[in-house]
């Protein structure tokens, strides 16, 4: 079996690759040398990361040292490196005609590859300083992609926005971990399990780290840079932020909490509490939107984000507080299942505005009629993050929901107060949805958009994979379980149930 780095290697290759051949385009005057560049070495790490996958989950996790640091490869790591690499493969292939007249090629496939091998490098992880470096090699791209179009004002604002919330939380969560290095004198994720004793430093770490780490990952009160950025970056960076960057933010959140599992510090029911003010928030919000005259799609999905981290926040929080595996289960396959889904929604909420010209959803009347397979794939997402059978959201939210129902058994009608929270918050999630998807089916008059027309092969081969997956798997959630369900154990192992 070949080192378990080499995705890694591909993903910084390609970007110095892809840089070099974006500067190519401009002295010989040809397209689509960066973006087929950056595809093709996007495609080589993902084939070599599903590789990587099969022989982990048949036989284990690997390790590996690149000079002394300590790296691994395992089935927790596995999941968020499939869907960062998978996701980042469709959007690098959607941007090819979607960003083909926007000027930077040079620069904007090379952050994409870079950001994406942030986030592939923090599952690798096995210390806090590690994870944290990747974190940044994360965050520091996407800050650039969310201000690539800097000619508009609304980029700007939105990328100091983000710059400012996310080096704040930079800094957190940096002096969170320093605080557990000055607690134990080790980062090493393995020895520090099981060791640590609750103390007022401890639970000043642990504050720091949730606020630090909380920040990436969306969660309220720290997520109110994500509508703006949503708003303001390009569509298929919109769909890495919502897909994958905030899941990649929890991720680097609940391998800090595993940490204090046995302290005494109730993270777990931290995390419940967090995510039922998260979810209704995101949806209260995202609701409001359509009081507006005019209502932003990008933002409304945006709040649709948030919303949907409270439920990985419901899963997750059961399962730690708990011991509930279906709602570890739950959480972890939702993060799957909203990076596909939330990603077809921006990939085709992006075709419908670069047709039109306009975000508003009130001057979208009627384009269902004229960009019939946008339109449809974008209601498929639409239903589908409602929670709609048989497809993806329903399986990962029914199992969120059953493990808030299962808290029954420990914590009384309590746990029946968490599920119903939670159901309310799907239904309240249908009252955008549908009106959103109905305003686009009504009958219309509009020149503009009965101009309008489904965009190019390559756009809607991207958008298509999204939506196969998004089917896939809601018929065939054992899919997508089989990745989860390994990576269970390890959070067992951990000590995290």
């Amino acid at each position: 079996m070949f080192n378990p780095f080499f995705p890694l290697v591909f993903l910084f290759s390609g970007s110095f690759l892809a840089y070099a051949m974006g500067r190519a385009e401009k002295i010989y005057q040809k397209k689509y040398l960066a973006a087929t560049t950056a595809l093709l070495f996007f495609s080589i790490a993902l084939i070599l990361q599903i590789i990587l996958a099969v022989h982990i989950w048949d036989n284990g996790s690997l390790s590996f040292y690149i000079g002394d640091t300590l790296l691994r490869m395992d089935a927790l790591s596995i999941i968020l490196s499939l869907i960062a690499l998978s996701l980042g493969t469709v959007v690098c292939l959607y941007s090819v005609i979607y960003m083909e007249h926007d000027q930077g090629q040079e620069y904007y496939y090379p952050l994409l590859l870079l950001m994406v091998a942030g986030i592939v490098g923090i599952g690798l992880a096995t210390d806090f300083l590690v994870m944290y470096l990747f974190f940044e090699l994360m965050s520091i791209p996407s800050y650039a992609l969310v201000v690539f179009r800097r000619h508009e004002w609304m980029a700007i604002e939105a990328g100091m926005k983000y710059i400012v919330m996310g080096a704040v939380g930079s800094a957190f969560a940096f002096f969170g971990i320093s605080l557990v290095y000055f607690q134990t004198g080790t980062l090493q994720f393995n020895n520090l399990v099981g060791m640590l004793s609750t103390t007022p430093i401890l639970q000043a770490a642990l504050l720091f780290l949730i606020i630090g780490f909380g920040v990436k990952a969306a969660i309220v009160p720290l997520h109110t840079w994500l509508p703006d950025a949503h708003s303001a970056a390009p569509s298929g960076i919109s769909a890495m932020l919502s897909g994958i960057v905030i899941g990649a933010g929890f991720f680097t959140l609940l391998r800090s909490l595993l940490v204090f599992t046995g302290t005494g510090l109730a993270a777990g029911e931290l995390l419940i509490i967090m995510s039922l003010i998260t979810m209704s928030v995101g949806n209260l919000m995202a609701y409001s939107q359509l009081s507006h005259k005019q209502a932003d799609l990008k933002r409304i999905l945006a709040y649709s984000s948030v919303a949907q981290m409270g439920y990985i926040l419901l899963g997750v929080g059961v399962g730690l507080a708990y011991g509930i595996r279906v709602g570890y289960e739950g959480g972890l396959f939702h993060i799957m299942t909203h990076a596909f889904m939330k990603g077809l929604a921006f990939l085709c909420a992006g075709a419908i505005i670069h047709q039109l010209g306009t975000r508003y959803v009130d001057e979208m009347e009627g384009i269902g009629l004229s960009m019939k397979v946008t339109v449809f794939a974008f209601a498929l997402s639409l239903l589908a993050l409602a929670g709609v059978p048989p497809l993806s959201g329903f399986m990962s939210e029914w199992m969120v929901f059953s493990g808030g129902i299962m808290t029954y058994g420990v914590i009384g009608l309590w746990g029946i107060a968490i599920a119903v929270i939670a159901l309310l918050n799907a239904l309240l999630s249908l009252g955008y949805y549908l009106p959103i998807i109905k305003t686009m089916y009504l009958p219309t008059e509009r020149k503009g958009i009965l101009k309008a027309r489904d965009p190019s092969a390559v756009m809607l081969l991207a958008i298509g994979i999204l939506a196969g997956l998004t089917i896939i798997l809601g018929v065939w959630p054992e899919l997508g379980l089989k990745a989860v369900k390994p990576a269970v154990d390890i959070l067992v192992s951990l000590g995290g149930v």
